[in-house]
């Protein structure tokens, strides 16, 4: 009996022992698991509060955007060529501030977008990562900064994590957005009917494909890489069509319709133009001479005008239903019809046009601007 009651006893430690590890285990599970909780809860509040951010930065930088691009339309090329944002900055930051200042984000009302965090420059897609540079001299972009920390509005303060001695939380949120190439032309847009070969582009060594020459016509020459077309007004494509459009277009009888990248098809047609019609390019030439080629020469002697980019893997001559792939700036230098006729011009860039952006890079862009990053 003595040995039983010595086993029993020796039992019974065992298993009060059993009992304390059991229980410090639990302790130790309870406390992981209460970390857990703490980290899942304010993780998440974080990341609602920095998705309210971006939404308000997102907003601010497009805001901000479409007033630069509204500045933009006002002027002609030549000056669009030399502006400087410096007087214009402050109500640039202030359209994006009162975005922030018309949003919710952690429950607080008015949010408060620091001037600093407003930024104006330029976008630049052509590199590997894209890059944004603050500059006011000819600015085509606008990044913004919502934040919820020391500098504005306040840190995040924690639930549960402030057990842990973390009591706040910076959180902000960043967007840029920019005028990116021109994806759509408006009625009456593109008001000469040719367009140049989407090839022509692609084949310029690192997009250099600015103040480059072309030869509109003819267009089996070597240097041209180009395309006439009556729009989408007629079926198909012939000498006679094309001298109508160009007729009806300087008479003011026809217009360039709404044209969008990718959703529209203009009805293409090469070879050898008529005297006739011909002479009525001229007419038309003649007709809307808007720009200063040669600022060394008084007067105004070439058109700048608006042409639409078109889906061709060569510079051959186009044929019927072609697709618009995007829109290109020109300036038409010389419209020479003897001793042989001749269209000769040049492709200009940091051309902003009054239209929707996110096209591709013809050196063209639209006034309405898209988030980049």
């Amino acid at each position: 009996m003595t040995r039983g009651r010595w086993k029993m006893g020796i039992l019974r430690d065992q298993m009060r022992d059993q009992r304390g590890v059991v229980l410090i285990l639990v302790v130790i599970v309870l406390g992981i698991l209460f970390a857990f909780a703490a980290l899942a809860l304010d993780v998440g509040n974080v990341m609602v509060v920095k998705n309210e951010l971006q939404n308000i930065s997102d907003g601010a930088a497009l805001a901000a955007a479409r007033h630069l691009g509204g500045i933009y339309e006002g002027m002609s090329y030549a000056n669009q060529q030399i502006y400087d944002a410096s007087n214009d900055a402050v109500t640039i930051r202030s359209v994006a501030q009162q975005v922030g200042a018309s949003n919710t984000a952690a429950g607080i009302l008015n949010v408060a977008i620091h001037l600093s965090d407003v930024e104006i420059g330029r976008w630049d897609s052509t590199t590997h990562p894209p890059v944004f540079t603050p500059t006011y001299s000819q600015p085509d972009a606008v990044r913004v900064r919502a934040r919820k920390d020391g500098l504005a509005n306040g840190p995040l303060v924690t639930f549960l994590a402030r057990i842990f001695g973390m009591n706040t939380v910076d959180v902000s949120a960043t967007a840029t957005a920019a005028l990116t190439g021109q994806s759509t032309a408006g009625p009456g847009g593109l008001p000469v009917p040719v367009g140049i070969s989407k090839y022509w582009f692609d084949n310029q060594p690192a997009f250099n494909f600015c103040n480059q020459p072309i030869r509109f016509y003819p267009t089996n020459d070597p240097s041209s890489c180009a395309g006439w077309h009556v729009y989408d007004r007629y079926s198909n494509m012939n000498d006679r069509r094309l001298r109508d459009t160009i007729s009806d277009i300087e008479n003011h009888r026809y217009e360039s319709p709404y044209t969008q990248a990718y959703g529209t098809q203009f009805e293409f047609g090469g070879g050898t133009m008529s005297i006739h019609t011909f002479a009525a390019m001229r007419s038309l030439f003649l007709a809307n001479l808007n720009y200063d080629a040669n600022p060394s020469i008084a007067g105004n002697d070439a058109w700048l005008t608006g042409v639409p980019v078109y889906d061709s893997s060569d510079c051959s001559n186009p044929h019927g239903a072609i697709t618009i792939v995007g829109f290109a700036t020109i300036v038409i230098t010389n419209v020479q019809d003897s001793p042989v006729h001749q269209i000769d011009g040049y492709v200009i860039c940091n051309d902003i046009e009054p239209s929707r952006g996110s096209g591709g890079n013809y050196g063209t862009k639209g006034s309405i601007p898209g988030l980049v990053q």
